[in-house]
């Protein structure tokens, strides 16, 4: 228990620029004059760099430690942040993306990993929503401080970016004296892996091809708003503050939600939800009502959240748990690259609703294959909820 404050308090300090960076970077590079085309290569940019280095990294943490790997990724967003802090020019931009694409991928995947050392079946999906929780308690803290700083020193983020530097590094001072190693606490078993990896790679796929389907209007969404919604800044921020305000208390909530009725059940049925919601989106032009759908689907998203963390450790159980989550993360990335270049060209080609309608299509069909996997899954038992509490 020690171990998880120590882990909340860590991911809180260096969560502060989450939100500000994602919501700034694809509106400041579009009305900069970069094509929704290049941003989209932007964002690939980010995940190609993660992607490269996921395997490895799972490897890493199994053989040196959790604790090595989150300390890693957090010195990398204490650099990304420097960039930032530098300069705003294209070269500096680039830069820090694709820093923060490596740090994302040590940071995440270790303390995904962590997370599942320190749970068990009965309480994993609620530990991610804790988890989850501290996260977007620090996300929104960042993205009001930093949106506060920028509108008193008159349009300069540099004061904001300090901010984010000297959070990251307490942060980094909280991993390095607080964190506990969580590598040994459970034993593995060969005969577990070998059983359950066939299941494990088509879930890797099915994963992947979800990450491609959302990951379609990522970049594009805030550039939608602003093109078919509104384009004043601030009616922007109001669209997603509902959805942070949820995400302080929903995680936890909704974790304990899927440790009762099945992590499968909540994640298929958020998906579908999510989905349908997309396709009725484009037919909303009113604020108002769009502010409404906008912020039941992110009730939903956030309903996905721990039930989709907790089920990666369900199906491949507990054997090298590094180098699987690593493997997750791969195949998430694989799809989240290459989302934002075919939305990018859907949205310039086929216009901005069509994004939406194939993302949401794409999910539902998605979620009816998913149905008969996990319940062909379930039946041969390679769903694994151990109810020992370590």
């Amino acid at each position: 228990m020690d171990n998880l404050k120590a882990l909340r308090k860590t991911v809180f300090f260096i969560s502060f620029p989450l939100s500000f960076i994602g919501f700034l970077f694809p509106v400041y590079a579009y009305f900069s004059g970069i094509s929704v085309v290049e941003v989209g290569f932007m964002y690939s940019a980010f995940t190609l760099f993660a992607i490269i280095i996921r395997p490895v990294v799972g490897l890493f943490i199994d053989k040196k430690g959790r604790k090595p790997g989150i300390v890693l990724g957090i010195a990398f967003y204490c650099l990304v942040n420097m960039l930032f802090l530098l300069g705003d020019d294209f070269q500096h931009l680039m830069a820090a993306r694709i820093f923060q694409g490596i740090a994302s991928t040590f940071l995440w995947v270790s303390i995904n990993t962590a997370v599942s050392d320190l749970s068990h079946g009965g309480n994993r999906s609620e530990t991610f929503g804790i988890l989850d929780e501290s996260i977007n308690k620090g996300d929104l803290t960042g993205v009001i401080l930093g949106f506060n700083l920028v509108m008193f020193f008159k349009g300069s983020f540099k004061p904001a970016f300090l901010l984010y530097l000297t959070t990251g590094f307490i942060s980094l001072y909280c991993a390095l004296t607080g964190l506990k190693e969580t590598k040994d606490l459970k034993p593995c078993s060969r005969e577990e892996a070998v059983r359950t990896s066939r299941d494990f790679n088509v879930f890797l796929i099915l994963m992947g091809l979800f990450a491609f389907a959302f990951s379609l209007t990522d970049h594009t969404y805030l550039i939608y708003i602003a093109d078919n919604i509104t384009d004043e800044l601030q009616l922007m921020a109001y669209l997603f503050f509902p959805g942070a305000v949820l995400s302080l208390f929903l995680p936890k909530r909704f974790g304990m939600l899927s440790d009762k009725y099945g992590r499968e059940k909540i994640l298929v049925a958020s998906i579908i939800a999510n989905g349908i919601l997309c396709i009725v989106l484009p037919a909303v032009k009113s604020y108002r009502y769009f502010l409404a759908v906008h912020t039941i689907m992110s009730i939903f998203s956030i309903l996905k959240s721990p039930a989709e963390s907790g089920l990666v450790m369900d199906i491949v159980g507990e054997n090298q748990r590094g180098k699987n989550y690593g493997k997750y993360k791969f195949a998430i990335g694989i799809g989240g690259m290459l989302g934002p270049v075919a939305g990018g060209y859907i949205y310039e080609n086929l216009g901005s609703e069509a994004g939406f309608h194939i993302k949401g299509i794409m999910a539902v069909l998605l979620c009816l294959f998913a149905v008969c996997y996990f319940n062909r899954i379930r039946q041969k038992g390679h769903i694994i909820k151990e109810d020992t509490q370590y």
